[in-house]
């Protein structure tokens, strides 16, 4: 990789990290309603990068800008979840740990945990990146191609097992949101992007089974305590490192988020206490974004939003170790690992100050309405339909006291019906 490109890409990477820090610090706004909206402006953003870049590198350097603002999201949206408590899908778990930590005044400590495990899971996955290509390469991944079927009951039928809220609450909640995110993929609800283009069938179900629900929930209306920082390190990299484990499964798998995986993996690995539980979901979301590249890399699988839009930039680009684009992109995740860090923790910081002047409800109100908006405009009047439905369904399992990780049915039911050939 000539040096110019590697400069260029530091450059794209600063600019994602500064999207992604907005997108995981906006309760509500998941990086990939970012990537969507690069990828609708990538015609005239390629021509401003080729005014400063040669124009074969244009796309791949947007894509070094996607990869490093998912990065970063990956990490920061933890921020929100646990001083807002408006989650990110992949950080939902996240919140009651966060709450005790926050209500105790240790808010800061909380972020710091959550910092500690992005990092492992980074670094960690960034170390096995090469190494797992050439596994999966080698056949390891067409073997679990082959129970891609059974993993995902087993995943299903092991969340049901281990909810220890409202078992019945659960058994209706995982089928009824796969139900609505099935409706979403076949088309059966007819959503246009008004915009242009295909319309963004994910928003609305997403944002409206893990966004709404936060958002309309009443807050206390009173100050949190006073937050203290004694800047010391409060977890080791352990937790961090049975993330890395999770998320390399979870950036393989199709429909198994890191929520999801988070859930199995205190199953497996036994309960961590609060920080460690805290350290190794984050590990975990980190860790999934990464091996969502390499699971890419590999068969040309997009697992998340963020990947489809790299894939639909780099249609017909050779992405594997040695080539230009895998480089770019192991680059783009090294830059942009270690920036999220340094600014979870000024995030945090900031944070501690912003919540004791800040209107909870009213910041709310103006997420949701922002989040309409969006909705409106990618998916068109079905589309708020289903922003509805969706955000109705999302309550259910706040109001009867179940785990709110059965809503990602909506993800891992249609694929395990289309994996069996039933659509």
């Amino acid at each position: 990789m000539v040096p110019d490109l590697l400069l260029l890409t530091f450059y794209m990477c600063l600019i994602g990290a500064a999207m992604g820090t907005f997108t995981g610090l906006v309760p509500g706004i998941h990086v990939n309603t970012l990537a969507l909206l690069l990828m609708a402006f990538s015609g005239p953003l390629t021509d401003i990068i080729a005014m400063f870049a040669p124009s074969e590198y244009a796309p791949l350097l947007l894509c070094a800008c996607v990869l490093s603002a998912a990065v970063v999201h990956s990490a920061t949206d933890f921020v929100p979840s646990v001083f807002l408590g408006v989650p990110d899908p992949d950080s939902v778990l996240n919140i009651l740990p966060g709450h005790r930590l926050l209500l105790d005044g240790k808010g800061m400590t909380a972020v710091r945990c959550a910092a500690i495990g992005s990092l492992v899971g980074a670094t960690a996955s960034l170390c096995l990146a090469v190494p797992m290509y050439y596994l999966l390469s080698s056949g390891l991944g067409d073997y679990l191609n082959s129970i891609t079927v059974g993993f995902l009951i087993a995943v299903l039928a092991l969340m049901i097992i281990t909810e220890k809220g409202n078992r019945a609450v659960a058994l209706i909640v995982m089928p009824l949101s796969g139900l609505l995110g099935l409706a979403c993929m076949i088309d059966v609800i007819p959503m246009t992007n008004i915009l242009g283009g295909e319309p963004e069938v994910m928003l609305p179900l997403l944002s409206g089974l893990f966004g709404v629900p936060a958002m309309l929930m009443p807050a206390d209306g009173g100050k949190v305590p006073d937050q203290t920082d004694d800047e010391t390190r409060p977890v080791g990299v352990l937790p961090g490192l049975k993330g890395v484990l999770t998320g390399s499964i979870t950036g393989w798998f199709p429909g198994v988020t890191s929520t999801t995986g988070a859930a199995m993996a205190g199953t497996i690995f036994g309960e961590e206490d609060g920080k460690g539980f805290i350290s190794m979901v984050s590990s975990i979301g980190t860790a999934s974004t990464m091996f969502t590249f390499v699971t890419f890399a590999v068969n040309g699988n997009e697992r998340s939003g963020t990947m489809t839009v790299i894939g639909d930039l780099l249609s017909g680009t050779l992405v594997a170790p040695g080539t230009d684009a895998f480089l770019v992109m192991m680059f783009a995740m090294a830059v942009s690992s270690v920036l999220a860090y340094p600014i979870m923790i000024k995030a945090g910081r900031l944070m501690c100050v912003l919540m004791q002047r800040v209107d909870i409800r009213r910041l709310n109100t103006c997420v949701l309405a922002f989040m309409i908006l969006l909705t409106l405009a990618f998916t068109g009047y079905w589309g708020l339909v289903v922003l509805l439905a969706a955000g109705l369904l999302g309550l259910v399992p706040v109001l009867f006291g179940c785990n709110r990780t059965h809503l990602t049915g909506c993800l891992i039911i249609p694929v395990l019906l289309f994996k069996l050939g039933l659509f």
